[in-house]
Order: structure tokens, then sequence, then C-alpha cells
């Protein structure tokens, strides 16, 4: 039986973690090495697996009887999710992905905000509900607002330059805190 799934680990993930992620490839059965360009590839008897890391996540696909895939997949997941730390599933089934260096953004690069969501000019979006934690820092070398979760991190940080740079970063600080509050939106101050 073919199958096709893709794993919540995302491309821009470490060396550390790819070097992870390769011990749990080698313990799992079948294993064969890395194949066809380095892919690493699992094979036996009506078996023939392979794994890239793709925009959407780390995608295994090819041939493996569903009586064996079913115990192997699970197991997969599971090693991997000891393993990284964090929950490996297909993100089509609501698995989020784990991103291992923070976002940084400017806040004059922000296009819309609203109670859902943050999109800033490159279209990068970020949703309130992936955070768990909300913190800002007026006296930080660079004052930012900081969004985190164990998954994912977002800092906002107020970059003026020039001779009245630090009034316009206060009142640009106080107009986005302002505008957070009105999101319903608290973050705990750092200052």
């Amino acid at each position: 039986m073919m199958h096709d799934i893709c794993l919540n680990i995302h491309y821009s993930s470490p060396n550390e973690i790819w070097d992870m992620i390769g011990e749990v490839y080698c313990s799992m059965d079948y294993w064969c090495g890395y194949e066809n360009g380095g892919c690493p590839s699992w094979k036996g008897d009506n078996i023939d697996l392979c794994a890239s890391v793709e925009p959407g996540g780390v995608q295994i696909s090819g041939e493996m009887p569903d009586e064996i895939w079913n115990r192997w997949y699970d197991q997969l997941k599971s090693r991997l999710s000891k393993k990284l730390g964090y929950d490996i599933g297909d993100p089509q089934e609501g698995y989020m992905f784990k991103f291992w260096t923070p976002f940084e953004k400017k806040y004059s690069d922000i296009k819309t905000i609203d109670s859902k969501q943050i999109v800033f000019n490159d279209y990068s979006t970020f949703y309130w509900e992936e955070f768990t934690e909300y913190e800002r820092d007026m006296t930080a070398k660079r004052p930012y607002f900081a969004f985190k979760s164990p998954l994912i991190e977002l800092y906002i940080y107020f970059d003026n330059t020039g001779i009245f740079s630090k009034r316009e970063q206060q009142q640009e600080f106080q107009k986005f805190q302002s505008k957070l509050n009105e999101l319903k939106i608290r973050t705990l101050d750092l200052s």
C-alpha cells in the first residue's frame, strides 16, 4: 500500500535537531541508510519508503503493507516526539510546528492586526492562539514586545533612529500597547 505523510518538523530546524532525527531514523525497522541523493530510506519485502524535507514539513512516502505501516508509523512518531520534546504528527491533524529560532520583526513592518492574528509586510502571519506568554519591555536596549509558547517565539522590536527616535519609540510602543489592550491581549511589563 502507498503512504504519503507529512510531519510537523520545520525545514528551518537547526543541525542538532536534524542529527537527533537521523538517530531516530536509524533506530527504525527496515532502515537501509541514505539513498537517492541522501534521502533517508527504509526497505524490505514490499517496503520502499523515503523521507524528504519539504516546506510543509518532513515528508515520508512510499510503499509499506498497512499491517506493518500502522505499527511502524506510530513508533516513528512516538520516538521522534520523545527525542525532540514535543508532539510529532501530521500538521493537517492539528500538530503544531516548533520553531527553534525566535522570529524577530519590526513594529514598522506590521501590515494588519486584529483579535485573531498579526500580519507583517512580508505576509508572515502569527495567530494569537499560538502564544501562551505575552511580555513587553520599554527599557530594553531595543524596546520590544514578546509573544511566546513552547513551540514559537515572536519578538517585535522598536528600532527608530534619528534625533527624535527615543520619543517616537515611546509613542509607538504605547500605541501598540493600546491596540493590544483594545484586542484584550494583555502583556506583562518587564520594564
